[in-house]
């Protein structure tokens, strides 16, 4: 998910601390491989990151709707549920806006993902070709979070983030009258076991 510099941990170890100022540096015209371009820091040779630790990983479900279609295919939303979370990175408290701007740089370059929750955002088109019946939409992810020193390309201005993000898995629609194999189809048999008893 990120791009793990070895020469920032290092650095960082040396007490490498300086405080730049907003607009002091230059910005490189080619930054190393394992860098972001700076393009609102000033860090001269782009910004680095490095994962304290390993980060931490959960499947959840995100968001779920269990819904009612008639036989005339008229749809009656019976629970809806959306987790309330936002994907975010977002630098430690006494942080300068230069190091602020260093961390929107690490996220603009690739180097932090920070992809937001999953909703169900076409509900019509997964419910398409259903049946009469009750279903159950959902959508599921992985959620990531830890914490992440990003720092000028030279180690300098180093600051910690806390970093929260979602990969989609699946997002999907299914039968509560059904029985999928509680193994290969695990999201939605729990989704039905879980959630379905709400319609």
């Amino acid at each position: 998910m990120a791009v793990v510099t070895a020469g920032c941990a290092a650095l960082l170890l040396a007490g490498c601390a300086g405080a730049d100022e907003p607009g002091a540096g230059e910005v490189s015209e080619s930054p190393a491989a394992d860098t972001a371009p700076a393009v609102e820091s000033s860090c001269g040779d782009g910004v680095a990151v490095e994962w304290q630790g390993t980060p931490d990983t959960k499947d959840m479900y995100t968001a779920v709707a269990v819904v009612r279609v008639s036989g005339a295919g008229e749809t009656t939303v019976r629970n809806e549920w959306t987790r309330g979370e936002a994907a975010s990175a977002v630098a430690g408290g006494g942080a300068t806006e230069h190091q602020e701007a260093m961390v929107r740089d690490a996220v603009a370059g690739g180097l932090l993902a920070v992809t937001e929750v999953p909703r169900i955002e076409e509900s019509d088109e997964l419910l398409a070709d259903v049946g009469k019946g009750s279903y159950v939409l959902y959508a599921y992810a992985e959620r990531t979070t830890g914490t992440v020193t990003v720092s000028c390309g030279d180690g300098s201005d180093a600051v910690d983030a806390d970093v929260t993000s979602f990969e989609e898995i699946e997002t999907d629609v299914a039968d509560c009258a059904a029985s999928p194999d509680p193994v290969t189809e695990y999201v939605a048999a729990d989704a039905i076991a879980d959630y379905c008893g709400r319609a």
